[in-house]
This record gives C-alpha cells, structure tokens and sequence, in this order.
C-alpha cells in the first residue's frame, strides 16, 4: 500500500527523474540523493526562481549525457533563450600528471568522436545556432582571449564540470573568471573522486582557486551521487569576478 501511494505522488524521490540515457549509478541513486539528471534540473529552477540570464557552459562532455540533460530541463524549466558552450578534446583525458594517477581512469579514457557528440545534440533538438563546440585539450582552447571573448557578450548561468583531473579543474577554474555572475551555479561531478581527498582533483583545484581569488566566494548548494558537489558564486566585489 505504502509503496503504490509512493509511486503514485512521487514520494520516493523529492525530484523523480531519471532519463532513459542516464548512466547505471544515477538510476540507482537511493531516496533523497539527486542525481545528475536532477541536479541540471535544480540548476535551471534556481535561475528561473531568480529570474537570472545566462548560458551553459559544460567542461568535459563524454557520452553528450549531462548536455542531453542540459538541454531537456532547459526548454522545460527555463523558458528563456540560452546558448550552449560545450568544451571537449574529443580525445579522451589528456596524459596525465603524476597528482592525477587514479585507477579509474588513463590518459585516453572518456573519448567521444565529435560526429557522435553533434549527433546526440542534434538529436535533442537544440538549433545549430544555439550551441558552439571548442574541441581541444583544455591548454589549447581555454585562452584569455576566448575569456575576454565571451565576457564581453555573455554570463554563466550554469557551468557543469567534468574534467576529472586537478590540471583541467584549474585551466577551467581560472578561465570561467571573467563570465561568473551572482549566483552562476557551478556543478562539479567528480568532487569526490580520489576517496575524497581535498589535495586531489577537484578539490584540491577549487581551493587553491578560491585562494588566488579572494573576490569570489563558493557558496556550497547541493550534493549529487556519491561523487558530485555544487555551489553558487558569490562576487564580493559586487560586479564580475
């Protein structure tokens, strides 16, 4: 009885949404935990709830999963134009560096051939012209001028990142500067790979980040799977970061 009455008004999951594509571990996310789906789900509510302008960005798109999801809750959730910044190698993780070893993964690992990836958008129904592509490793793609670039037309909204390593987090980190606003919400799905640890990855790039910047402000928001954390950005001084 229980569980009929809890399928039937949504009582089991506080956001009841798992896409058919979703990977394994975000369908067999236990009660009360969101998974990625519902977590790109939140994010476009928290703008719509405060009436925020902005574009996605996504950092690391291996399998188009997280930018299908993306583009999904946007057209339902954020009846607003948004332009989608989806930066990836193509390539898989680049090699790694001693402080990125981990026996997940390897240089190489994650690879998505760029026709597949534009195939799994196009698929979703986003226009050519609402989405741009920076294919290339991160050292490559992410330069100040590009930032000056589209600081100068734009803002984030939602930054998803999925890089896995310190070395990308960092080139990311540092190349988002110019495009954070109030409240931008930063979604970091391999926050605690490396068992956690806060001199690894994410973590370790996120603090040293917030050390350089002492303008900006992580504000923690929301936990997603075993693995990923957000925040919102704070902006001390009140304009850009």
């Amino acid at each position: 009885m229980l569980q009929r009455l809890a399928a039937r008004y949504s009582l089991r999951r506080p956001y009841p949404d798992v896409p058919p594509y979703a990977a394994g571990e975000d369908a067999r996310m236990p009660s009360g935990r969101l998974n990625r789906s519902e977590m790109i789900r939140l994010a476009f509510e928290f703008m719509a709830g405060n009436v925020m302008t902005g574009d996605y960005f996504e950092f690391g798109c291996w399998g188009g999963r997280t930018c299908r999801m993306a583009i999904e809750h946007h057209a339902i959730h954020f009846n607003q134009k948004m332009h989608f910044w989806l930066f990836d190698s193509f390539q898989g993780l680049p090699a790694l560096s001693p402080l990125d070893r981990h026996p997940k993964w390897k240089g190489g690992d994650y690879c998505t051939p760029r026709k597949e990836f534009e195939r799994i958008v196009s698929e979703s129904g986003l226009p050519p012209d609402r989405y741009t592509i920076v294919e290339g490793f991160y050292q490559d793609t992410l330069t100040a001028a590009l930032a000056r670039d589209l600081a100068a037309k734009t803002r984030a909204g939602v930054i998803y990142i999925d890089c896995d390593l310190y070395e990308s987090t960092r080139a990311v980190l540092e190349f988002i500067v110019p495009i954070l606003q109030q409240g931008t919400v930063l979604c970091f799905d391999d926050y605690y790979c490396f068992n956690g640890r806060p001199d690894r990855g994410e973590q370790l790039a996120i603090r040293e980040f917030l050390n350089a910047h002492p303008d900006i402000e992580f504000v923690e928001y929301a936990h997603f799977g075993w693995h990923g954390k957000s925040f919102l950005a704070h902006l001390r001084n009140g304009g850009q970061g």
